[in-house]
């Protein structure tokens, strides 16, 4: 844990809140698709409230990129970076998901498509291979859409030009209608980036919540969140409703705005120290490798659900929750901390040479 997440201890906590709450909610999506009712699934919207953790994500990722991004020193230097800490990860979940799911292997240029981090041809409700990756496409739009406004040569400041870009999108696709590219490019989920940026504009100038304010917003979301599961969210969960732009404001209004109080009473609050719930930190810093990773040991679940018949069907909800966690926590230390490091090194090396060469 490095830069500006080593000093944010709540913000690794919040990740690693998210990360298994995702992987709790396709725990609980795998049992219903075999038919084994859990009482945690059948109360009203808890069985779903789990996807909330992509919107915390959202906001989350909003906030980190804008305050990392003013110490881009190019556009270039951006990109390079963006793509070395998202893009290797993702094609080997891709990879190792195609190789363990046969029904994955199906068109060559879905797979292609889907490796690209682009939203296969097909309907505009159409997830990439890997199912998760569809958050990756609104990911890899806003670290576009920052790589511009970098570029956009302007005495306004980096957060301004990014929030217009990003309204100016969501306007222009919400009065035009969800068109390819523009279901994701404008689609309103993308406004929780904007959230973040908010937020990040709050942090870079030093506004630190007093204890009791920090609480107070936690709690409103806390209800706000426990009112969504107990009265119902309707489909707004499924990503097919947020690719395709017909749930996507009902999202941003009903999980967004409580996602974003959320990281606002972790990143303003008082720092916590960093001694405090190493578990946690550890499951922050594995979070992607967690949402990348935990479908794999759901989908072999799947294929020997039958060898867990023994188990209650909550018992097996825990199960699967934890060995899903688990796969990413292995994954993060096998895969993501090497290639981070074996690409971060080839950064250094390039740096170094442009520099000697411009002296």
């Amino acid at each position: 844990m490095s830069g500006v997440l080593g000093k944010l201890v709540a913000i690794q906590w919040l990740r690693a809140t998210a990360a298994i709450a995702v992987v709790w909610f396709h725990a609980l999506l795998l049992l219903q698709d075999h038919g084994i009712p859990s009482s945690q699934g059948s109360l009203g919207g808890v069985g779903s409230i789990g996807a909330i953790g992509v919107d915390i994500f959202f906001v989350v990722s909003g906030f980190i990129i804008s305050i990392t991004a003013e110490r881009a020193r190019s556009v270039q230097d951006f990109a390079l970076r963006r793509f070395v800490r998202v893009w290797p990860l993702y094609a080997l979940a891709t990879f190792f998901y195609v190789i363990l799911v046969p029904s994955a292997r199906g068109d060559l240029l879905d797979i292609a498509f889907s490796m690209a981090m682009f939203q296969p041809l097909a309907s505009l409700s159409v997830s990439p291979v890997l199912p998760t990756g569809w958050t990756l496409l609104f990911e890899a739009f806003f670290y576009a859409l920052v790589a511009c406004a970098i570029a956009w040569k302007s005495a306004r400041p980096l957060s301004e030009r990014v929030l217009m870009l990003l309204v100016g999108c969501v306007l222009f696709a919400s009065t035009y209608g969800w068109f390819r590219p523009m279901n994701i490019w404008g689609n309103p989920i993308c406004l929780e980036f904007g959230l973040g940026v908010l937020i990040g504009c709050a942090w870079r100038k030093g506004v630190v919540l007093p204890h009791w304010a920090a609480v107070l917003i936690f709690s409103l979301s806390a209800v706000l969140i426990i009112k969504s599961a107990v009265d119902g969210h309707g489909y707004i969960w499924a990503s097919d409703h947020i690719l395709n732009g017909s749930l996507s404001w009902e999202r941003f209004r009903v999980w967004g705005i409580p996602a974003a109080l959320l990281v606002v009473s972790a990143a303003l609050r008082q720092p916590l120290p960093h001694g405090d719930g190493r578990l946690m930190q550890i499951f922050g810093d594995a979070s992607y490798s967690i949402y990348l990773f935990h479908l794999h040991f759901l989908r072999w679940l799947g294929q020997h659900i039958d060898d867990f018949s023994v188990l209650d069907p909550d018992a097996l909800v825990f199960v699967a929750t934890a060995g899903g966690v688990a796969v990413g926590v292995v994954a993060h230390y096998v895969l993501e901390r090497p290639l981070l490091k074996a690409f971060g090194a080839f950064l250094t090396l390039r740096r170094n040479r442009t520099v000697a060469a411009s002296e």
